[in-house]
């Protein structure tokens, strides 16, 4: 999705105006209070966390109450027990699966379980045409069943709450052996409002999720390992995201600094579709915006809107963008990662190492600590790892960079050819698990599952994507450009 064309509506309302910090990300510093008040706060975070718990707990004996009283009325009055409908031993999921992708098959398939629950379900709306959650007796469905959803598959599978607000529809259910998280809720309202078929659907979904649990056992030959815990979700809502992209500004700077804004309009028509219909809603923004600016003149001498800007960049100068990646993933391990290449030998552990590994330290981010750099890293660079004068700002306004609110920063990408040069992700995946292995064979280290695995994976796959990014940059003379982006919703 294209980011920062909230303002465009109104970048040229008032054609004065001072630029413009945009404060739509959540990435701040943490504030240390003085120390007066540390009492205080302490006492304030012990109450707040008291009163979490117990809306925590009485949303879960809710959940519970919920998923029994839907299972319970269903069985008084359709005589089914819906626990049957997804027993992946049970006739329902074996036909369903027969005649999965046929249409015509599927149609004939209906059994009378599937017919009979459908049927039961609907008749919960009563004699209104569709689900009104505002009606008492529409929401209790609505609850019960959302509540049926998710228990079912969290004690089947093992997972967490995640309740993120007082609004059921936010409620998650995370799953505690594979990385995945379900909106029981918003699936509910999905079924109830969907009509025939829903039956169907909702066995389909959960069969589905099964599987993935047993192809993720299979992987782990045998094994049942509870990998995620809530902490691994909570971050999915709470982390901002970094990103890099590589950006043809000198196409940029012509459009935007030096013709005039009917060239420009018409060049984002043309370069719009690329991005896909997502995007199409944001970039008629755009050209609404633009087109009550002076069409002759270029749009750099009419407004300094950082949104509109932005915005423009992306549509008519982004040639690659990498994948968005928690930012404390790529400051931890990722850039390390980089610095670190492809090592040859593994250092002896001293005793502090030794300490850290009985700890419980992740193994990928104690081997990008323990390893030596092959490239040196400015420990007070971006990043934890870039010069600062490999950085310059890409707004021709403004020098000084708030790159926690939003603001993006130009990267030489020279700083890192020679780093990516012979940088081979899926080699420094072989080799991390050698150094697991190599861990094994110290007597001191303790003995532990590599739960590190998953991090070096997924810093093996932007450190790809990087290398990617730079060398389009490289190779076409573009600006590499790194900017933050707000969690996920």
């Amino acid at each position: 999705m294209i980011g920062a064309a909230e303002r465009t509506s109104h970048a040229f309302e008032d054609r004065r105006a001072c630029p413009i910090a945009l404060g739509r990300h959540a990435y701040t510093m943490p504030v240390v209070p003085p120390s007066g008040k540390q009492s205080e706060s302490a006492q304030q975070l012990a109450e707040a966390e008291a009163q979490a718990k117990e809306r925590f707990e009485r949303a879960m004996k809710e959940l519970r109450e919920g998923a029994y009283r839907f299972s319970s009325r269903a069985r008084g009055q359709s005589e089914l027990i819906i626990e049957e409908l997804i027993d992946p031993e049970g006739e329902t999921v074996a036909s369903i699966a027969e005649v999965e992708g046929d249409q015509g098959a599927v149609a004939l398939a209906q059994s009378l379980e599937l017919i009979t629950f459908d049927t039961w379900l609907f008749g919960q709306i009563g004699d209104k045409e569709e689900l009104d959650l505002k009606a008492e007796e529409h929401w209790e469905v609505w609850f019960s069943y959302g509540a049926w959803i998710g228990e079912t598959m969290r004690r089947r599978h093992g997972g967490h709450w995640l309740m993120m607000g007082d609004d059921p529809h936010t409620w998650r259910v995370g799953f505690s052996k594979v990385f995945l998280e379900i909106a029981p809720f918003m699936f509910a309202e999905q079924l109830l409002r969907m009509g025939s078929g829903a039956t169907r659907k909702m066995v389909s979904e959960i069969e589905r999720i099964r599987q993935q649990h047993v192809e993720q056992t299979e992987r782990d030959k045998g094994q049942s390992l509870d990998r995620f815990l809530a902490q691994h979700y909570i971050r999915l809502h709470t982390v901002p995201l970094g990103q890099w992209m590589a950006m043809d500004f000198a196409h940029l700077v012509k459009v935007w600094n030096e013709g005039p804004v009917a060239g420009l309009i018409a060049d984002i028509k043309e370069k719009g579709p690329r991005l896909g219909p997502q995007n199409q809603q944001i970039v008629e923004q755009v050209v609404g915006a633009l087109a009550r600016a002076n069409q002759n003149e270029p749009v750099a001498k009419q407004t300094t809107d950082r949104g509109l800007f932005e915005a423009v960049a992306q549509i008519v100068g982004l040639r690659r963008a990498t994948a968005p990646i928690a930012i404390d993933i790529l400051e931890r391990v990722v850039m390390p990662a980089l610095h670190v290449g492809v090592p040859d030998k593994f250092p002896p552990l001293d005793d502090d190492d030794l300490a850290n590994l009985h700890k419980g330290i992740e193994l990928f981010a104690f081997f990008v600590e323990v390893v030596p750099h092959k490239f040196q890293a400015d420990d007070e660079g971006f990043l934890g790892t870039i010069p600062h004068d490999q950085l310059t700002t890409p707004y021709a306004d403004r020098s000084t960079l708030e790159i926690g609110k939003g603001d993006w920063v130009v990267v030489n990408p020279s700083h890192f050819l020679p780093m990516l040069r012979d940088m081979d992700p899926p080699k420094l995946l072989e080799k991390y698990d050698e150094f697991v292995k190599y861990l094994a064979t110290i007597p001191d280290a303790p003995r532990r599952r590599d739960d590190g695995r998953l991090l070096a994976e997924t810093a093996v796959r932007a450190l790809a994507d990087l290398k990617q990014c730079v060398a389009t940059a490289a190779q076409n003379k573009d600006a590499l450009l790194f900017r933050l982006l707000p969690p996920p919703g």
